[in-house]
């Protein structure tokens, strides 16, 4: 398949903030480990030693998580924290959303690196299992690009806020729908999207708006 045809195959929506050709990914993205390597081996057990010992709570958060939604941070930002309230800051983020799918989209075509539970049938996820390419991790790149865009909003619950979007990524592990290096990578992806967005000037724009919508809505306080 030509790059203009998986291009066209894998944009999920039309470019709001970047495109896929702003961030170098394939760059930034060394690919996955060697199917049968020591590392792949050392990832499933990885997997197996998380699986025997995640708890009712942690498949509760990892079930909580399947569907991406900015609004998980609630519970670092409080109860006013909920989309019906904020529709700025809503658009805002979820517009970022699908300029991240857009991306990792092509960056799970190229690898097409099979889910954990395809390689290892001992691995049992307590999610949904996703046919789509398991590196980069989607969720550990969302996860980084909306608490880093957090930060920008409220400033005083970084440290909280990271913590939180760093574990967004953990839980796929935790959840045996990833592995680690998926993980890792979406996070690598993850800041260098942030930062892409970051020098767009209407990208600044929207964040300023919805840093002014969560002020007067006394989020976070």
């Amino acid at each position: 398949m030509s790059a203009a045809v998986l291009l066209v195959a894998c944009i999920a929506a039309a470019p709001v903030f970047i495109k896929p050709a702003d961030v170098a990914w394939e760059t930034i993205l060394s690919g996955p480990p060697a199917v049968g390597s020591d590392t792949e081996k050392a990832e499933i057990a990885k997997l197996l030693e998380w699986q025997a010992k995640r708890t009712a709570t942690d498949i509760a958060r990892c079930k909580s998580e399947e569907t991406p939604d900015p609004f998980n941070f609630s519970d670092v930002l409080g109860d006013k924290f909920v989309e019906k309230d904020l529709p700025i800051t809503a658009k805002l983020l979820k517009s970022v959303q699908g300029d991240v799918k857009n991306i990792t989209a092509l960056a799970k075509a190229k690898w097409e690196r099979k889910r954990p539970s395809y390689v290892d049938d001992r691995i049992h996820p307590c999610v949904t299992i996703e046919e789509n390419g398991s590196y980069p991790s989607a969720h550990a790149v969302r996860g980084v690009v909306w608490t880093r865009i957090l930060a920008e909003i409220f400033p005083a619950k970084k440290d909280e806020l990271l913590k939180r979007g760093l574990l967004m990524g953990e839980d796929r592990v935790i959840s045996g729908i990833h592995f680690p290096s998926d993980v890792d990578a979406g996070q690598k992806l993850g800041d260098a999207i942030f930062e892409k967005l970051m020098a767009d000037p209407t990208f600044a724009t929207a964040l300023q708006s919805a840093k002014d919508e969560c002020e007067k809505s006394g989020v976070g306080k």
